[in-house]
């Protein structure tokens, strides 16, 4: 009898942490094309709205962020965790109840957002558009759900497609709407247009894995939910207390203030999301090593800490010397004061990437206690200080806000990790290589004679050439690009 050989596991050690390196690199360029597609729509869609009206949809979509991660529920972390065991008919099983669960928490955030668009007081475009808006969000929530089997098999290059397919189509859409000369309701549809085709792709993708059809069974629920409800809690406060700053300066200041910080917060947003990319597709090889391998986990964490350091170190400086010539491009004259906003906001970007690669090591070393704490008391303080910054200081306040709480959560996970998980502390001698050329580059960028545009290039530069000079490019930066 022929002896039936396992497929190789993607997540073992070896072969993953070079999958890992390319393929995160692969979706970090997908999502660039998708941050090239938006930064090229933007400035058409800021002139077609006007700053009170963009800064409207900007709400709405925030709102639709701070219910995605509220409802979320440990879906897709769960499942990607989960996924791996068990045989197949157990896997498809598990995955029909997932998708059940994913379809009943959306619904419920929808019916949340919508009310709460109501109690604010929002004016009725805004509270139409949350109801559309909540279309796309059961659309994206069940697409996200689908994709656990390609996350957990580190199918990379296929989660890279689906990175760029629903921006792709919102750019198309938007431009669509921008020449027929839309209302402001009408956008609210690009995104659920964009969410319902990147879930046809990927239920195309995975069609022959997971069964699409959901399972609405109350004691398969509990269970699944009695063991993602920690974890989802953990994941969900140490997120939204971001979002809560434009909400709030949505609630406290005028129109104008918010539609001012939205176009800065807007940018930031994106420019994190690459943080956001780079921890997800690091994630279940952090869970695997976290579960049998301590030194690969350290050596993994240190290294994804060095190149978080690097990459939004480099962005930090490039978002804080090009803010005027980035505002001036995308929103015009309609939103004075909103280039210091971004530069505010962009000082603190190389916090938010290292603060997303402790927060996935915690997660990864179920450490949920810890950080449920930590984003309650995050949520806490934001409350706390918008209620104090933003009445008296608008939209400056509110990237005021903003930086603080990315400088103190840098700071508390920081502490939290070296105390709790003293094995996966890192070596610290080329993270401080990394931040003195960041250093450098930041001096280099910030001479008064330069204008945004070449004060970027030449502090990039700098950046450059002191990381190379100061051996601070991480090693497996430098494996990916090494010749084979």
């Amino acid at each position: 009898m022929a002896r039936t050989e396992r497929a190789p596991d993607p997540l073992a050690a070896g072969a993953a942490g070079a999958r890992l390196a390319r393929g995160g690199s692969l979706r970090i360029a997908a999502y660039a094309v998708a941050i090239t597609l938006s930064v090229a729509v933007l400035p058409f869609v800021t002139r077609h709205l006007g700053r009170v009206a963009y800064g409207r949809y900007v709400v709405v979509t925030t709102l639709m962020l701070i219910v995605t991660a509220l409802s979320e529920g440990g879906i897709a972390s769960l499942g990607v965790r989960e996924f791996a065991s068990g045989d197949e008919r157990e896997r498809r099983e598990f995955m029909r109840s997932l998708l059940g669960i994913r379809i009943a928490l959306s619904g419920a955030g929808a019916l949340a957002a919508i009310a709460f668009a109501l109690l604010a007081g929002y004016p009725p475009v805004e509270v139409e558009g949350t109801a559309i808006a909540c279309a796309g969000l059961l659309l994206a929530g069940v697409q996200v759900t689908l994709t656990v089997p390609l996350t957990a098999a580190l199918r990379l290059r296929w989660l890279a497609a689906l990175d760029v397919t629903p921006p792709i189509v919102t750019s198309i859409v938007l431009i669509a709407l921008v020449l027929a000369g839309a209302p402001l309701l009408a956008f609210f549809s690009a995104a659920v247009i964009a969410y319902a085709t990147g879930l046809a792709l990927t239920a195309a993708l995975v069609r022959g894995q997971v069964a699409l059809r959901p399972a609405f069974d109350r004691t398969r629920w509990l269970t699944l939910l009695r063991d993602s409800a920690v974890f989802a809690a953990a994941t969900a406060l140490a997120t939204i207390y971001f979002q809560i700053v434009l909400v709030a300066t949505s609630v406290i200041a005028s129109s104008q203030q918010t539609g001012s910080f939205s176009i800065a917060f807007r940018v930031l947003t994106v420019v994190n999301g690459i943080a956001v990319v780079l921890v997800s597709s690091a994630f279940p090889v952090l869970l695997r090593a976290a579960q049998d391998d301590d030194e690969r986990l350290r050596t993994s964490v240190g290294g994804l800490l060095e190149a978080s350091l690097l990459l939004g170190g480099w962005l930090s400086l490039l978002v804080v010397s090009a803010a005027p010539f980035a505002i001036r491009v995308l929103g015009g004259s309609k939103f004075p004061g909103a280039a210091s906003d971004l530069r505010i906001l962009g000082a603190g970007i190389a916090a938010t990437y290292v603060s997303a690669v402790l927060a996935m090591t915690l997660l990864s070393a179920r450490a949920y206690a810890l950080l449920i704490a930590i984003g309650v008391a995050m949520i806490a303080l934001s409350i706390a200080l918008c209620a104090t910054l933003i009445p008296s200081h608008g939209a400056h306040g509110a990237a005021l806000v903003t930086l603080t709480l990315e400088l103190v959560l840098v700071c508390v996970y920081g502490v939290v990790v070296l105390v709790t998980q003293p094995a996966l502390r890192p070596p610290l001698a080329r993270a401080a290589r990394i931040a003195a050329a960041v250093g450098i580059g930041f001096v280099a960028a910030l001479v008064p004679a330069l204008s945004p545009v070449v004060a970027a290039l030449v502090g990039s530069a700098a950046l450059a050439l002191s990381a190379l000079a100061l051996r601070a490019i991480p090693t497996e930066l430098r494996a990916l690009v090494r010749p084979r």
